[in-house]
């Protein structure tokens, strides 16, 4: 692999860590409030420990080895929206909504993927 190539790879190691820390210290902020109810607690816990599930562990592997395949932007890709799911589920609103938004937000994050491939591609990265 090439210095660009590499390098690209290990900003996106970078920003996948602080990306996961920072929604981190989020959850652990919101949970920390008072005027947060038990019932979006527990939904913030769940949240946490996503953040901390054998796919997004793999993906950090993964980035930190450089070995960047199909799997790791699938698995990127169910993270958040499995992440996104969640979020939607604990709105108050009705079916229609929650399933508009649930959609909306899978097809932005499935255009984030196209995007991360066609960038894959441009630095002749294979996956």
């Amino acid at each position: 692999m090439q210095t660009v190539q590499q390098q690209y790879i290990a900003n996106w190691h970078d920003s996948f860590v602080s990306y996961i820390r920072q929604y981190e210290a989020l959850i652990v902020a919101l949970i920390a409030l008072p005027e947060v109810p038990d019932e979006d607690k527990q939904v913030l816990d769940r949240l946490k420990l996503m953040l901390h599930c054998k796919d997004a562990q793999n993906v950090e592997k993964d980035l930190a080895e450089g070995t960047v395949s199909k799997s790791t932007l699938d698995k990127i890709e169910k993270l958040n929206k499995d992440i996104a799911d969640v979020a939607v589920e604990q709105l108050k609103t009705d079916a229609v909504v929650k399933e508009f938004l649930k959609r909306l937000t899978h097809l932005k994050l499935e255009q984030d993927k196209k995007a991360e491939e066609l960038r894959l591609r441009a630095l002749n990265i294979s996956i």
